[in-house]
């Protein structure tokens, strides 16, 4: 009889997923000198047996051992609760139950193991994993919210799985424009109300600073015109945190060309060479101010609260979706009606509004070969050069006062390098 090694391998799977989460747990006891019934045997066991009554429901053609086994579980965890609790009933009573229902997905998770679904369970064993090792400061986080908090959450969880499913992912619009897409349009509206609620999660993980700073990082690798809509509007009512404000939008526009670059090379790798200079350039000026703001609001040791309000606000997203719609229909209005010799007053009106659409277009035009490599550069550059001056006017006329002196050069530094880099590329 051959030894069936494929076997043996799901349940070594199954053993090492119950290992490594048991690990965690004694771990976890030890730390905190406390104690539970169930451990790193007990952890390793339970997923051994979620494999194995799967083995033996295939061999009976049943699903009751998988079921029974699960029943079984369930039991011993609450017998072993109660006998805890009347054992320790004086040192604090019974147990929670993180470790238990840990014990009880241990057990699904090695049912997964034996149908193959290896990907599957090594990744909720990580989050798994990731949810045990944080329950400390999860805790301390939940603590820390309040009920404007848990009413942001409830409205942002509405309009992103509640309403965007369930539009039209459809284009609607004359012949030729058809660019009026009502999913997309509420995708865009979802996607500034996430910077701004991201933003909030990680402001009170890491404090305002530190919380703006890397909102601007992460919001430019999403969408810098939705991060800088998002902090501007935010800055009104936070005006103290108005230089860090400043500087996340900052470096949010420095990352958009970093992330603009990324994407080229992505959709059309030959072109990692020739946009190297006109996409990297500019992103030096936009990290040097940034600098200079940090170090110059180091030395001012402004005293701040810890307050920080208005953690969502829907009506502005929506305001701004409608005018990011209206210019990109203006703007393939535009590329249909004038022709491809409009194209830099095309990539110069859709720029004002998003960057990536522009550079999906380009990048689609040049890999039919109807675009040559300069045309594209320069597009792209005039793109970025609206795109930059659109941001600008945002934080100038919808962010906090004590923002318009300081946003001025950092337009003025980008725009002036993107200039720079337009006539360069005009003569060449």
């Amino acid at each position: 009889m051959m030894i069936e090694f494929n076997i043996f391998y799901k349940l070594a799977a199954a053993l090492g997923i119950g290992f490594i989460i048991g690990l965690q747990r004694e771990n976890s006891y030890s730390r905190n000198n406390s104690k539970h019934p169930a451990g790193l045997c007990s952890f390793s066991i339970v997923s051994l047996c979620g494999a194995l009554s799967c083995y033996l429901g295939e061999l009976m053609g049943s699903i009751v051992p998988f079921v029974v086994g699960l029943i079984v579980v369930g039991l011993l965890l609450v017998a072993s609760h109660i006998a805890y609790g009347l054992a320790n009933r004086e040192n604090g009573g019974p147990a929670g139950v993180t470790t238990s229902t840990a014990l009880l997905m241990i057990y699904l998770l090695g049912s997964l193991c034996w149908y193959n679904r290896l990907l599957e369970a090594c990744i909720l064993m990580i989050i798994l994993l990731w949810l045990l090792a944080v329950k400390r400061q999860l805790h301390d986080f939940a603590k820390k919210l309040s009920s404007e908090d848990i009413m942001a959450t409830v409205k942002f969880a509405v309009i992103s799985l509640m309403i965007l499913p369930f539009l039209p992912n459809h284009a609607y619009g004359p012949a030729g424009l058809e660019v009026l897409n009502p999913h997309t349009i509420w995708l865009f509206v979802v996607f500034i109300s996430g910077i701004g609620f991201v933003g909030y999660v990680l402001i009170k993980v890491v404090g305002p600073g530190k919380g703006i700073w890397l909102t601007g990082l992460l919001g430019g690798l999403a969408s810098s015109t939705a991060l800088t809509l998002n902090l501007a509007g935010r800055s009104c009512d936070n005006e103290q945190y108005a230089a860090d404000f400043t500087l996340g939008i900052v470096l949010s526009w420095s990352v958009m060309y970093v992330r603009l670059y990324l994407i080229c090379v992505f959709l059309m790798p030959t072109l990692a060479l020739p946009l190297l200079a006109p996409l990297i350039v500019p992103v030096v000026p936009g990290l040097g101010y940034a600098l200079y703001l940090k170090m110059r609001e180091s030395k001012n040791h402004v005293q701040k609260t810890t307050d920080f309000n208005n953690p969502f606000k829907l009506l502005p997203a929506i305001k701004f979706g409608l005018v990011f719609t209206v210019v990109m229909f203006l703007a393939n209005a535009a590329r249909v009606h004038l022709g491809s010799g409009a194209l830099i007053a095309c990539s110069f009106l859709g720029g004002a509004a998003e960057m990536d659409a522009v550079a999906f277009s380009l990048i689609d035009m040049c890999r039919k070969a109807t675009l040559e490599n300069h045309s594209l550069i320069l597009a792209l550059l005039f793109a970025s050069l609206a795109n930059t001056i659109a941001k600008g006017g945002i934080v100038y006329f919808l962010g906090a006062k004590s923002m318009r002196r300081p946003i001025v050069p950092a337009v003025a530094l980008i725009c002036g390098v993107t200039v720079a880099m337009i006539g360069i590329y005009s003569v060449v």
